[in-house]
């Protein structure tokens, strides 16, 4: 009886604790909007002509109407609207976040808008606009420091329990501890077999061996542990759904992840038959619908046109450096593998000697060791071939720029797979060929911002594999906007 009692002073406490830690977060994301909010009317709106609403004051005939900018208002209600549908409640992936963060934010938009073209010429539209479009940046970022800051305070991190190990236990691992936005504090790992082999990284987590579910629920929520992940590989087995049971039990909240790989899981649908433990997973790849390939393909014109009259005079500069410092043609284009299977001529500005083929042949002969290291993934970090101004403009990632006009042609998208030639498609890619050849290759993509030249071969295969059944619009956007910080980092690229 006693120790009963014991036990439920420690929940009640332990669940206090919870709650201030869960109520902290919840008010520290909200007053990052409210604060993003306030410095976008401060910034853009304060003593413009902006939609107003007026207020009276008083009920005498002398009364005076206050104008309430409707920016105000609006701002109110985005952030009780995130609270109430649990946004600010919800861990989730810092781009999946941003996402719902972006509708959001244009559903709100609306009625400003609305009232700025329907009372045109009455209002500065410059303002109102670049109001809204600083709030698409500026509160996922705001956000985001905003969980850095509460990390900082303790308040932000979860203690979380790893249940199993397998094969890809060390990279669920990984991801948990660099995704700030979840917010899942890798300390604990159960273990269904005491001589399982752990991965040398997560000798540092404490490892609790799990013969008694009850008792490793109640080890977990006495050490203080908020959160499980189930990444075993058998996730059905009767050993690991009772020790999940055991920790709801105890009110330690439970994420299953699948052993699923090579499936377009960005665009499931879950559904889950009445009554009884049976959960149905309905996938599809994007980037065959229709009114999806219509997107991409008028987003991709209307960019690429924009970009090659915004950057005409860079074009220029560039075309008369290469000329003055190296002999030959400003452009190269190369024979790549588009949509269909269809050739096409890739356009680069030139970045290697006229001669550059020559230099391959002879190495073939002359220095084989070369020549093998070229084979293996068709680029070489020391290159002899390339000029002086061709390592910067790679390095900038600006020789590819040309390749805008492929865009345009409808032989590239501004995101894709990255183009290869036949030999590559044939030799490496295998069954994951007829994906590749069902979109167009990208000026950017996946592999580009996810280290670029320092992954290897069989990890950029995978990327544009991945890309190619999960692709989405908004994808697309962020490997844009990742992309731009990575060409101006210059990270992973020679």
């Amino acid at each position: 009886m006693t120790s009963t009692l014991l036990s439920a002073s420690w929940d009640r406490h332990h669940t206090s604790n919870a709650r201030m830690g869960f109520w902290l977060s919840v008010l520290g994301l909200a007053l990052s909007d409210a604060l993003c909010f306030s410095l976008a009317s401060l910034i853009f709106r304060r003593g413009e002509s902006v939609p107003s609403l007026l207020i009276m004051n008083g009920g005498s005939a002398s009364s005076t109407h206050a104008p309430i900018d409707v920016f105000l208002i609006l701002a109110a209600i985005f952030v009780l609207v995130r609270y109430l549908t649990g946004d600010y409640a919800r861990r989730q992936l810092f781009w999946d976040g941003a996402k719902l963060t972006t509708i959001a934010l244009m559903v709100t938009a609306l009625p400003d808008v609305a009232m700025l073209f329907l009372a045109r010429g009455h209002f500065a539209v410059g303002h109102v606009l670049a109001c809204w479009l600083f709030l698409f940046f500026a509160v996922p970022v705001m956000r985001q420091g905003a969980r850095i800051l509460m990390s900082l305070l303790g308040v932000w991190q979860i203690p979380t329990v790893m249940i199993g190990v397998g094969p890809r236990t060390l990279e669920i691992y990984d991801g948990l501890k660099h995704s700030l936005s979840l917010g899942f504090d890798v300390r604990w790992l159960v273990l269904d077999n005491p001589q399982a082999r752990v991965p040398p990284s997560m000798v540092s987590l404490r490892a609790v061996h799990s013969d008694d579910s009850t008792r490793t629920a109640h080890v977990m929520r006495n050490a203080g542990c908020g959160q499980a992940i189930v990444s075993a590989e058998d996730i059905q087995s009767t050993h690991f759904g009772e020790v999940a049971q055991r920790l709801l039990e105890v009110n330690i909240p439970v994420a299953v992840i699948p052993a699923l790989t090579r499936l377009p899981l960005a665009n499931v649908t879950t559904s889950y038959f009445f009554g009884r433990d049976i959960l149905m997973l309905q996938v599809r790849s994007n980037v065959q619908r229709l009114p999806w390939r219509i997107v991409k393909r008028s987003f991709d014109i209307l960019a690429s046109v924009a970009l090659l009259l915004l950057l005409s005079p860079l074009f220029v500069i560039l075309a008369i450096i290469i000329k003055r410092t190296s002999p030959g043609p400003v452009t190269y284009a190369h024979t790549r593998i588009g949509r269909h299977g269809v050739p096409f001529q890739c356009i680069k500005f030139r970045t290697m000697v006229s001669n550059a083929d020559e230099f391959l042949r002879r190495w073939a002969i002359e220095n084989p060791d070369l020549h093998a290291e070229f084979l293996k993934t068709f680029k070489l970090k020391d290159d002899p071939r390339i000029t002086a101004i061709g390592k910067w403009l790679r390095r900038t990632s600006l020789d590819e720029l040309p390749q805008l006009w492929n865009v345009l042609r409808g032989d590239m998208s501004l995101v894709g797979p990255r183009p290869v030639i036949a030999r590559e498609l044939e030799e490496y890619y295998g069954p994951a060929t007829q994906l590749y050849i069902r979109t167009r290759p990208g000026i950017t993509g996946l592999w580009q911002v996810s280290g670029r030249s320092d992954t290897s071969y069989e990890r950029r295969i995978i990327l544009d594999e991945w890309y190619i059944l999960n692709w989405s619009f908004w994808y697309d956007i962020v490997i844009l906007i990742q992309t731009a910080w990575i060409v101006v980092t210059g990270k992973g690229a020679f």
